[in-house]
């Protein structure tokens, strides 16, 4: 079965993740005090998701439940649900905390403001403190603003890429996962330190699913995977030093 029909792996990425953060700091997603709940919702998805390299049952899994998020000193800390059994979870493995760093730790320029994580959730928030009937992070941007579900999520990871995917491959929800670990890599962020804050316990499939799918070229750009915008700028970068996940 496997000659017949082998598996075909797609030697690049088919959306570049520094044209889509630049989309995010214009219309309809800025100015933040002007944006819709869903414009406001999708971009806090994206940049939770590409910031924390996680997958999409951890993202549906984070909660507003008291002291499951935290905002520190430098960021944030989020805890997902107590009932979140990650997959690759054992009795030797216990994925850790997702903790995002500001961007203002890593850069004093202003406007790079507009690719923070910790600024989009903080907007998301407040302005669904009101509105939600659950518990659960991410809700539905109307009446009765109930729980996302995963393939909910997942659909707006690919509304946000779509527009910026090249050839005939179809974007893919899971790509940011690869994607925003593999830049990370390429601007010299340590492998332990991937494999920690994207919870994979060994690097074994981190290099078999996603370092060879990387677009050579994202590497050229030099940045770690928040700078992507602001690629001439010298300030430092990447995923922080902790805390999710197997499939691919």
């Amino acid at each position: 079965m496997a000659n017949r029909r082998p598996q075909i792996r797609r030697l690049a990425p088919s959306w570049g993740l520094s044209a889509v953060l630049h989309a995010l700091a214009g219309p309809p997603y800025e100015p933040m005090a002007n944006a819709s709940l869903a414009a406001l919702t999708k971009k806090t998805l994206f940049l939770v998701a590409v910031a924390s390299a996680r997958r999409r049952s951890c993202l549906h899994a984070l909660s507003t439940k008291q002291n499951h998020i935290r905002f520190e000193g430098h960021g944030v800390r989020m805890v997902p649900d107590p009932s979140f059994i990650a997959k690759n979870q054992t009795l030797t493995f216990l994925p850790g905390d997702i903790f995002i760093p500001e961007i203002k730790t890593m850069s004093s320029v202003a406007e790079d403001k507009r690719w923070c994580p910790v600024r989009a959730l903080k907007w998301y928030l407040n302005k669904t403190e009101k509105l939600r009937q659950s518990t659960s992070l991410f809700i539905i941007p109307r009446p009765p603003y109930a729980a996302a579900s995963k393939d909910t999520l997942s659909r707006w990871l690919v509304e946000i890429i779509r527009p910026f995917t090249s050839g005939t491959s179809r974007p893919r929800a899971h790509d940011v996962r690869g994607v925003a670990a593999s830049t990370a890599l390429f601007a010299g962020i340590p492998v332990e330190d991937i494999l920690k804050a994207a919870a994979w316990k060994t690097p074994t499939t981190f290099v078999a699913c996603y370092l060879t799918d990387t677009l050579h070229a994202e590497a050229a750009f030099g940045s770690a995977v928040m700078r992507g915008p602001v690629g001439n700028r010298s300030h430092p970068s990447g995923l922080p030093p902790s805390g999710s996940a197997t499939r691919c």
